[in-house]
C-alpha cells in the first residue's frame, strides 16, 4: 500500500467511495483520517484522501499543482472528456466558461430576484398551512425543501415554472451518478438521456429566438473563437441542475431536520431573528455540507503533508471532513446558530468557488425565516425518521414527514 504509516500498526482499508459510509455517520471515520492519516491513500479507488481542512484548502488554492482536468465529479469515469463541464476545466478556459453567466449569480443581481423567491416561498408555505390545517401529511422535502430551489432553476434554465418537476426529478436521479460508476443505474442512465433530449430542443428553439435565460446566453456565446456545441451546452445544463437544485434541497432538508433534533436552536432564532441575516444560514451550511467531496489531478510529483504524491494521481477533498475539523472550528461537532468563527469550505475555494453561492443563501434563509415566523413548532416521526440516501457525492436526505 502506498502510505507513510502514520501509526505503529497498518492502516485499515476505507473505502472512500461508499455511499454507506457517508449515509450513516461518517464522523468517527472522518475524525481517525485527520488525526491518524490526514492524507490517506484508499487502495480500492485509488487516490489520496485529504481531510483536514488546511490541506482541502491547500489543494483548492493552486490550481497549478491540483488540475481539475480529467479530475472525476468526483467520478465520471469513462466519459469525463465527452462533454465535460466548466466544474471540469482549469483556467483560462474554465474562466472563459464562468464569465458566460457570472454576472447572472452575483450578490447585487440575487437580490433582485429576491421578491420572486420570497413569492414562490409564500405559495409553498402557504399550501404546508392548508395541508396542516386540513390534518394532511407534510413531507420536508416534497413541499418546502426541493420545489423552491427547482422553480428557480427552472426559469433560470429557460424551461419555464411548470417544468420544475421535471428539473427536481432529474437533480434527485442524476446528481448520485456523480459518487462514480458503481452508482451508475438504468434510471440513472436513462434520466441522463432525459435531459439531453429536452435540453436539446431548447437549445434548438434559443438559437433561433434567444430570450434572457441561460440557455439563450449559451447558445449565443462564443468560447475560444467558435460557439457552443449542443453537447457543451447540455453538459453546463446539468452541471446547473445538479448544483442549483439538488444542493440547495439537501441543505433545506437538513436544516429541517437540525431544527427538530435542537429545539434550543430553533427558539434561539425565533427569538433573534436577526441571526438568519448572519451566522445561522452559515451553519445551516457548514453543519450539511451538501456536497461531500470533489476531486483533482496532480500534475507534478510532490510532497503533501508528509506523503508523495505523483503526477496523475487523483486526491479527493473531503469538503465535509474539513467543516468538522476541530483544529479550525471550536466543538464543530455542535449545531450552534450563532457561531461566529465560520469559515467553511462547503460552497469550495479559490477559482472553482460555488458560483451560486448567493442564490442558495438567500434561498436557505428566506424559506427557513418564513417557516419560522409561519408554522408551528415541528417533530420528526419516531416511524418515519430521516435518512440519509447512500451516496459518495451529496449527503442528500430521504423523504420524510414533519409532525405539527
Amino acid at each position: 500500500m502506498r502510505h507513510t504509516d502514520w501509526t505503529e500498526t497498518p492502516l485499515p482499508q476505507i473505502d472512500l467511495l461508499n455511499g454507506y459510509l457517508y449515509a450513516a455517520d461518517p464522523e468517527p471515520t472522518y475524525r481517525w483520517l485527520r488525526d491518524e492519516a490526514p492524507i490517506y491513500w484508499d487502495d480500492i479507488n485509488r487516490l489520496w484522501g485529504i481531510s483536514r481542512y488546511e490541506d482541502v484548502a491547500k489543494v483548492e488554492r493552486n490550481a497549478e499543482r491540483y488540475s481539475s482536468k480529467g479530475a472525476f465529479r468526483p467520478l465520471t469515469g469513462r466519459d469525463a472528456d465527452s462533454n465535460p463541464s466548466m466544474i471540469n476545466f482549469d483556467d483560462p478556459r474554465h474562466l472563459d466558461h464562468r464569465r458566460l453567466i457570472h454576472r447572472r449569480f452575483t450578490p447585487r443581481a440575487v437580490a433582485r430576484r429576491e421578491e420572486r423567491i420570497r413569492e414562490v416561498v409564500d405559495q409553498l408555505v402557504g399550501e404546508v398551512e392548508r395541508r396542516i390545517a386540513a390534518g394532511e401529511e407534510v413531507d420536508a422535502i416534497e413541499h418546502l425543501a426541493a420545489p423552491l430551489p427547482a422553480m428557480m432553476i427552472a426559469e433560470d434554465l429557460g424551461f419555464g415554472l411548470d417544468r420544475w418537476r421535471d428539473i427536481k426529478r432529474w437533480s434527485e436521479v442524476t446528481i448520485p451518478l456523480g459518487g462514480g460508476d458503481r452508482y451508475m443505474t438504468e434510471e440513472g442512465a436513462n434520466c441522463a438521456f432525459e435531459v439531453a433530449v429536452a435540453t436539446s430542443e431548447l437549445i434548438e428553439l434559443r438559437r433561433a429566438n434567444p430570450t434572457d435565460d441561460l440557455v439563450s446566453v449559451w447558445t449565443q456565446a462564443e468560447v475560444g473563437g467558435r460557439p457552443m456545441t449542443d453537447g457543451e451546452i447540455i453538459a453546463e445544463c446539468l452541471l446547473v441542475i445538479d448544483g442549483g437544485a439538488e444542493t440547495t434541497r439537501t441543505v433545506l432538508g437538513n436544516t429541517l431536520w437540525a431544527l427538530a433534533e435542537y429545539p434550543d436552536q430553533r427558539q434561539l432564532l425565533r427569538d433573534r431573528p436577526e441571526l438568519l441575516d448572519g451566522p445561522a444560514v452559515e451553519e445551516f451550511i457548514r453543519w450539511t455540507t451538501p456536497i461531500l467531496n470533489m476531486s483533482r489531478v496532480v500534475t507534478e510529483d510532490h510532497e503533501l503533508g508528509g506523503q508523495q504524491l505523483s503526477a496523475g494521481e487523483m486526491v479527493l477533498l473531503m469538503y465535509s471532513s474539513a467543516n468538522r475539523d476541530e483544529r479550525l472550528f471550536d466543538e464543530p461537532q455542535r449545531f450552534d446558530v450563532t457561531r461566529e468563527h465560520n469559515n467553511h469550505i462547503a460552497f469550495g475555494l479559490g477559482t472553482h468557488f460555488c458560483l451560486g453561492a448567493s442564490l442558495a443563501r438567500t434561498e436557505i434563509r428566506t424559506m427557513i425565516s418564513e417557516v419560522l415566523e409561519r408554522l408551528p413548532d415541528w417533530s420528526l416521526s419516531e416511524e418515519h425518521p430521516p435518512r440519509r440516501v447512500p451516496g459518495a457525492f451529496v449527503r442528500a436526505v430521504e423523504h420524510y414527514p414533519l409532525i405539527f
